[in-house]
C-alpha cells in the first residue's frame, strides 16, 4: 500500500480501541465492523494467505454463507480494511497531480495514510501477497507514488541538499506519527497530528 510502506487502518483492527459493550448505552459495532475487527486479527495472527473465510465465520460465531452476504470474498474484506487509508491515499494522489498542493497537504496526507493505517502493520509484515494484492488494485505502486511524493517535495530543479531534507521530512512524517500514536494508545489526537506536521516541514525547510 501507499507510501507509510509496512505501516498501512483504524477500522476496529488488531489493536485498535474496541468499544467497552457492557457500558449501558456503548455503541454496538455493526455486523461489518465486527466482519473487519474479527478478520484483521486473524490475518494478523495467522496471515492473509493462511486465513479462510471459514476461519472468519468461525470466530463471528456465523456461517460462511451469512458472511458472504456483507463480503464477496476475502480480498473484500482486506479493501473494507483499508478504506480509510484509501481515502487519505487518493487526497495525496490529487495533490501530486494537480501540482499544486502544497509540502504541507502532502506531509498531512502520509500522516494520515499513517495514522490510518497503522494496525495492517503486522498484516503486511507477516504476509507480503496481501500488500501485493492491494497494490494490484492501485492507480500508482508504493515506489512511484513514494518517488513522485519526494520529488514534489524537493521542489523543481532540487540540489542535493534539497532531495536529503525531502527524504528526512517523509521519513519524519512515517516514524513520528506512529511514536506519536505509541505514546498515546494507539490514535493520534489532532494537537499530536499538528506537532508531527509542524516537525516535518520545519526539516524540509531548515
Amino acid at each position: 500500500m501507499p507510501v507509510c510502506d509496512s505501516t498501512l487502518l483504524n477500522v476496529s483492527q488488531p489493536g485498535a480501541k474496541q468499544p467497552d459493550t457492557k457500558q449501558p448505552g456503548a455503541k454496538q459495532p455493526d455486523t461489518k465492523q465486527r466482519i473487519l475487527g474479527i478478520a484483521g486479527e486473524l490475518f494478523a495472527r495467522q496471515g492473509y494467505t493462511a486465513t479462510t473465510i471459514a476461519d472468519i465465520a468461525r470466530e463471528l460465531g456465523t456461517t460462511t454463507a451469512a458472511l458472504y452476504y456483507h463480503f464477496p470474498s476475502k480480498s473484500a474484506i482486506l479493501a473494507g480494511l483499508l478504506a480509510e487509508p484509501i481515502k487519505a491515499y487518493a487526497r495525496l494522489l490529487d495533490g501530486l497531480d494537480s501540482g499544486e498542493a502544497r509540502p504541507e497537504d502532502l506531509l498531512g496526507a502520509i500522516i494520515d495514510i499513517c495514522a490510518d493505517s497503522r494496525d495492517l502493520a503486522t498484516i503486511f509484515d507477516r504476509d507480503p501477497a496481501a500488500l501485493a494484492i492491494i497494490d494490484e488494485q492501485l492507480p500508482r505502486s508504493s515506489r512511484e507514488l513514494t518517488e513522485q511524493t519526494l520529488a514534489a517535495l524537493a521542489g523543481p530543479d532540487p540540489g542535493h541538499a534539497a532531495l536529503i531534507r525531502a527524504n528526512a521530512a517523509l521519513a519524519v512524517a512515517k516514524s513520528a506519527t506512529i511514536a506519536a500514536m505509541d505514546l498515546s494508545g494507539g490514535t493520534l489526537a489532532p494537537a499530536d497530528r499538528a506537532e508531527v506536521l509542524a516537525i516535518a516541514l520545519r526539516t524540509l525547510r531548515d
